[in-house]
Parts: C-alpha cells; sequence; structure tokens
C-alpha cells in the first residue's frame, strides 16, 4: 500500500462495500427459526423494523485504547462501517502521538480477509498484521458485535445453538473460516457479554497467541426505534490476570447511511 492517509484507503474501501452489498442478498432467517432467547433479543431492539439492512455505522462519542497493562489510555477517534450481506467490517481511528504525531489505524474483514495495518505520520508502518489468524479474529468480532447490531442473527451464515435459556452458542462461517463464541444475557433478554476462544493475541514481535477474549456491553438505551448498548469494552482474559485494552461509548447506530 502507498505512502499516505490510511483514511484514503477506508474511504476507498468503504465506497467499494457500498456499491458492492446493494448487489448481495444472502437470504435471512426467519425470526421463528432462532432460539427463543434471541428472537426476544431481536424484537426488543427494534431492528426488526427495518427489513432491508445492509450496512449500519456505528457512530462512537468515545473510544480509548491501552497499549498495555501499564500503559494509560489513550483517546481515538472512530469510524465503523458494518455491512451485512456480505460481512464487511471497516473500522478507522486516528489519535495523536506525543500530542504532534499523527497515528493512523484501519482495520478491516473484506471478502474473507482480515488485517490490522497501524501508520505513523502517514509513513512509518509500526502495524501490517494479516494471514489466517487475523482472518480468523477479525470474522469472529463480527460475531462478537451481534451485541450492537441484532440483525446479524438472522444472516444465513451465523448458526446458533441454545446452551441454557441465558446462553447462546453462535459460530459463524464465511469464506472457509469458521469462528464461535457464547454469548451472556440477562433477564431482560439483553447481552451483556460474549466469549471466545478463536481471537488470536499478537504480541510486539507479531507472534499470535491463543488467548480467551471477551466483549462486554451495558447500558442499553433506545434511540428512536432501536435500542442497543452504549458501553463497550475488550478484554484479553491472560493466565496472569486481565487486559481490558479497549473501552467506548456508542452515540447512535444509523441503519443504511
Amino acid at each position: 500500500m502507498e505512502i499516505g492517509e490510511l483514511k484514503t484507503f477506508f474511504s476507498l474501501e468503504l465506497r467499494r462495500a457500498r456499491a458492492l452489498v446493494k448487489r448481495i442478498y444472502t437470504g435471512k432467517r426467519k425470526l421463528e427459526e432462532l432460539p427463543m432467547t434471541l428472537q426476544h433479543f431481536l424484537i426488543h431492539s427494534g431492528f426488526m423494523t427495518d427489513v432491508n439492512i445492509h450496512q449500519t455505522k456505528i457512530e462512537w462519542k468515545s473510544a480509548a485504547l491501552k497499549f498495555n497493562k501499564t500503559a494509560n489510555w489513550k483517546s481515538i477517534n472512530c469510524i465503523q462501517h458494518n455491512f451485512l450481506p456480505d460481512p464487511i467490517r471497516l473500522v478507522y481511528m486516528k489519535s495523536k502521538m506525543f500530542g504532534i504525531f499523527s497515528l493512523e489505524a484501519f482495520d478491516s474483514f473484506r471478502h474473507g480477509r482480515g488485517a490490522m495495518m497501524v501508520r505513523m505520520a502517514k509513513i512509518f508502518n509500526i502495524t501490517n498484521a494479516k494471514g489466517p489468524e487475523m482472518d480468523k479474529a477479525e470474522l469472529v468480532t463480527i460475531l462478537a458485535e451481534t451485541m450492537i447490531i441484532p440483525d446479524y442473527a438472522l444472516q444465513t451464515y451465523i448458526q446458533w445453538e441454545e446452551i441454557s435459556h441465558y446462553e447462546i452458542k453462535g459460530t459463524i462461517s464465511y469464506y472457509g473460516i469458521k469462528a464461535s463464541g457464547i454469548f451472556y444475557f440477562n433477564n431482560n433478554f439483553e447481552i451483556e457479554k460474549f466469549e471466545t476462544e478463536d481471537r488470536c493475541y499478537t504480541d510486539k514481535n507479531g507472534k499470535f497467541h491463543s488467548i480467551k477474549w471477551t466483549a462486554e456491553c451495558s447500558d442499553y438505551t433506545r434511540h428512536r426505534e432501536l435500542s442497543f448498548p452504549t458501553n463497550f469494552k475488550a478484554t484479553w482474559n491472560f493466565p496472569t490476570g486481565d487486559f481490558t485494552y479497549f473501552k467506548g461509548e456508542i452515540d447512535n447506530i444509523i441503519i443504511n447511511p
């Protein structure tokens, strides 16, 4: 990829994805085909009022990253788009290093390929992670975001298995890649937590390690017809202790922007 702003690359991929998904229809499951807990979750979410959701934009009010356990939280600007017929996920993040240098990141899953690119001052590539481990990690992240975008539950590339009244296992399969995890619901049939063993941690040397990963959400709110969680965090569950590396507050979710 050429030197320059990752945002330019993000914008190009966003235009390509918008043109593509409008021509794709993978079909949806009927609500009654899902486990009862998921049915309640979908009905309460309000997403069922729009039968043709092909894209969502998640507007983050605030977001922050931690690069290691002892580091301070680093505020970031975050732009995120998810596409459903073809599960494309595009996230652009930007911050400042030392208050001077721009730090950009482009996190993506497109057509079966996952990647994370990080660039400083538009010139220096800090990270360019890709390969089978990233493909699977990015795909399972899409599965996890069912907690934010409930319409994923109706997509035919995700299978569901009821473990208990408040525990549902989801398995996502696409482009020959498969990943799974468990969703935990509260008494109001809202998702509170997602756990998976299918997301690898990348160390400072670029090596992948199989570590349990947990995503948690809370503080559900209703914005117009939609109900969604406003607070979200992601944690690596190391044997030596948990490391929460991302936290964010969602302001709004826009359907088919």
